[in-house]
């Protein structure tokens, strides 16, 4: 089957790789329908994430059950299914309680597996024609309709993206009349954005320095705010002062900020006085600033353990500048973590079918296979309009 490999850092080949086959009777294996890249898989084709061995790359698939293994009960060959990107047993204490990705079993010896991720389990990744799913039963959310309808693009994306903005809004406890900020428009950031509308939010300011991103944040009804123009905290607090203004609001301009901040960008953020510079300390100093007393925080960016890339020493430690004394006195309240996708896959999944959300309002490509160098290099320098690319193993055959 043709399948997509880093060979090593920015060295992208799609070729023939070996069938996968069921290992144990709870395996499922995928016929891939679409495959797209995600934000995560640019760390690793980057080099700064792994130590650049050869792996087929990917972790977010939506496709058809072609076979099943004989303990499989819940799946069905010809099933239309996505899979999350973490893959968990469902058995194990982290499992059992909701913390799926978190598995103590698919990766012995640590927590958390996913497909195509080094250091997580060595599962084949998802940009690939067929797919391997451990713990079938487990893993597949089965969804409505067929290969190529409306909802392709909506479902490709319950794989990673959508959870993970999810979950930033879960970390974040996002409620009705919530004002919001995320820094980050790439796909996670969109979609947080989506998630927080859903959820009540009454405003939501996105920040970041590329237009495609920043003008895509407009069309979904976020207030863009372009970091590259001026301290984007200034220019929101300004705003919500704008807004608050006459005896409707007495007692209430001490209180100027957003009630919830969200890094959708981490480790790779830059410094907005000289954005060809990365400063991972960057986004957490201001939104430090611009939350509110008593605000949420939620950490959904990646930020590595090890960075040998790093711009600084203690980064290359993975160790980061807090501001814990400001965040301490505003009582504000901090989430972070990869997200737990198998919990949220199914209420997502409904909100998709029912018209609440249209996630793949955000996918801006869709390209064969056989195109994934090229999508890479210009997904991995923004260029182009390329804000979530979606690979098509069909087209390339």
């Amino acid at each position: 089957m043709q399948a997509v490999v880093l060979n090593e850092p920015r060295k992208i080949s799609v070729e023939a790789v070996p069938e996968p086959e069921l290992q144990a009777q709870t395996d499922v294996l995928l016929r891939v329908t679409s495959s797209a890249i995600c934000g995560t898989d640019l760390h690793i084709y980057e080099g700064r994430l792994g130590d650049g061995s050869r792996i087929v790359i990917g972790h977010e698939p939506l496709g058809v059950v072609e076979r099943v293994g004989d303990a499989v009960v819940n799946v069905r060959v010809g099933d239309r299914v996505t899979v999350p990107t973490h893959i968990c047993c469902g058995f194990c204490p982290n499992c059992w309680h909701g913390y799926s990705g978190s598995c103590l079993t698919t990766n012995p010896g640590k927590w958390g597996a996913a497909y195509g991720y080094p250091g997580m389990g060595g599962y084949a990744g998802a940009q690939a024609e067929r797919l391997r799913v451990p713990f079938g039963d487990a893993n597949c959310v089965r969804l409505p309709g067929e290969p190529g309808d409306r909802w392709e693009h909506d479902f490709v994306l319950l794989a990673d993206a959508l959870p993970t903005a999810y979950h930033a809004t879960e970390l974040a406890r996002v409620r009705p009349g919530d004002i919001v900020a995320i820094y980050g428009a790439g796909a996670v950031g969109l979609l947080t954005a989506m998630c927080a509308f859903m959820r009540g939010a009454s405003k939501v300011f996105v920040v970041d320095a590329v237009p495609a991103r920043l003008d895509k944040a407009g069309e979904l009804g976020a207030q863009p705010i372009d970091m590259r123009e001026g301290d984007p905290v200034e220019r929101i607090l300004e705003e919500l002062a704008r807004e608050r203004r006459g005896v409707a609001w007495r007692g209430e301009e001490a209180n100027l900020g957003v009630t919830v901040a969200i890094d959708a960008i981490g480790f790779q953020a830059r410094d907005r006085r000289d954005y060809a510079v990365e400063n991972p300390d960057a986004v957490i100093a201001d939104l430090a600033r611009l939350i509110a007393p008593n605000g949420r925080l939620a950490i959904i960016g990646v930020f590595l353990d090890q960075d040998p890339h790093a711009t600084t020493e203690s980064a290359r430690r993975g160790e980061y500048l807090i501001p814990w004394g400001t965040l301490f006195k505003k009582g504000v309240n901090v989430g972070m973590g990869r997200d737990h996708d198998k919990r949220y896959d199914d209420i997502l999944r409904d909100a998709i079918v029912r018209g609440t959300l249209k996630p793949g309002r955000i996918v801006s490509h869709r390209l064969p296979l056989i195109d994934a160098a090229d999508a890479f290099a210009k997904f991995d320098a923004r260029s182009d309009g390329y804000i979530k690319v979606v690979l098509d193993p069909i087209a390339s055959r």
